[in-house]
């Protein structure tokens, strides 16, 4: 059943969350003022780019690699094709998991709440284009 989905795909997909990630949180979008609201400054984020980058990329192939199967267990199971099938379960995977874990962690964090807004936001946008990604390898 696997069989499906390319390699490549799920490849590209990791790359694009991180692609993402860094026009996401880089200064002129939201990196500046999520900084702010964290109180990092630029010293804290390079001492801990290195570890933190690594760290990503793991995330990004495991987050690519099981929003694939869950791309083809939609697939199989409704009509459409596989971009739609990617679009369609990184939507409800953000809705029914992402957004959901970042608010309820959100609820208690003391911090100014556009942090989880732009936490959210990120998410949202990175699993969508995942799936589209995925989608469009898959064959």
């Amino acid at each position: 059943m696997f069989s499906h989905v390319s390699l490549v795909g799920i490849l590209l997909a990791a790359l694009s969350a991180m692609v993402i990630g860094m026009i996401w949180y880089s200064l002129p979008v939201f990196g500046k003022s999520w900084r702010k609201m964290l109180g990092v400054s630029d010293e804290d984020m390079k001492k801990k780019m290195g570890p933190a980058i690594a760290v990503l990329v793991v995330v990004s192939l495991v987050t690519a690699y099981v929003l694939a199967h869950f791309i083809v267990y939609t697939h199989g199971s409704e009509s459409g094709g596989w971009i739609e099938a990617g679009v369609k379960t990184a939507l409800w995977g953000w809705v029914g998991l992402a957004a959901t874990a970042i608010v309820a962690h959100g609820v208690f964090d003391p911090r100014n709440k556009k942090v989880l807004y732009i936490n959210a936001g990120n998410r949202l946008v990175t699993l969508v284009v995942m799936g589209l990604i995925i989608g469009a390898f898959a064959k």
